[in-house]
């Protein structure tokens, strides 16, 4: 695979591959899956390995699909990779994301003890409480949608049913499929484009 010199450290669809040892904030997508982690390691000889990632999204268990938000060790030979990509934050948009975020003692806002799922758009396992928590206030949400991935410090529903989330960071593909990395103060989102959206518990968190 082609070397990257920017924020992307792998991306199966473009070939990229970046070998070296990172430490940051990395965001990876794996098939339906969202993993954050503090390091990982991408080398010819052992693969891709991440070490203590917190895994996020759905997980089909017997007749009922539940959200899940674990920690776990992480490695891959390079030849059965799931992974579709990891991305690197740059320094400056994490600064623009800790700056816009939220005090926990706001008095409005809504922390989850354990981790939940918000809305699922799935035919056969579909979730939607966005109408229980119209005009509320939500702590740490996590959405896949269309071609990327939200982390927000909060989101809002609308009257019109549809998430507002507030101070985001952004990773997505365009149009060319080239993986981009933006902040955005506030991100409308119609219910009809996102994938999923799971609320990070404050107990999970603090593992």
């Amino acid at each position: 695979m082609k070397n990257s010199r920017n924020f992307i450290l792998y991306d199966s669809f473009k070939d990229i591959k970046s070998n070296g040892e990172f430490t940051g904030s990395i965001i990876s997508k794996c098939q339906d899956k969202i993993i954050f982690s503090d390091n990982i390691k991408i080398s010819d000889s052992e693969g891709i390995i991440i070490t203590e990632g917190l895994i996020i999204g759905f997980e089909k268990k017997g007749n009922n699909i539940d959200p899940i938000s674990r920690n776990s060790d992480f490695k891959w030979n390079l030849n059965e990779i799931p992974l579709e990509y990891s991305v690197l934050i740059p320094e400056d948009t994490m600064e623009q994301y800790d700056q816009g975020q939220f005090s926990n003692d706001f008095p409005f806002t809504i922390n989850l003890l354990h981790t939940a799922g918000l809305l699922l758009n799935d035919l056969n396992f579909g979730v939607n409480h966005l109408n229980f928590f119209k005009g509320e206030i939500l702590k740490n949400p996590v959405s896949m949608i269309r071609n990327g991935i939200i982390v927000a410090d909060r989101v809002v529903i609308d009257d019109n049913v549809n998430p507002v989330f507030y101070d985001c960071l952004i990773v997505g593909r365009d149009k060319d499929d080239e993986l981009n990395i933006s902040y955005e103060p506030i991100v409308n989102v119609d219910d009809k484009v996102v994938v999923y959206i799971i609320i990070l518990g404050i107990e999970e968190l603090k593992i």
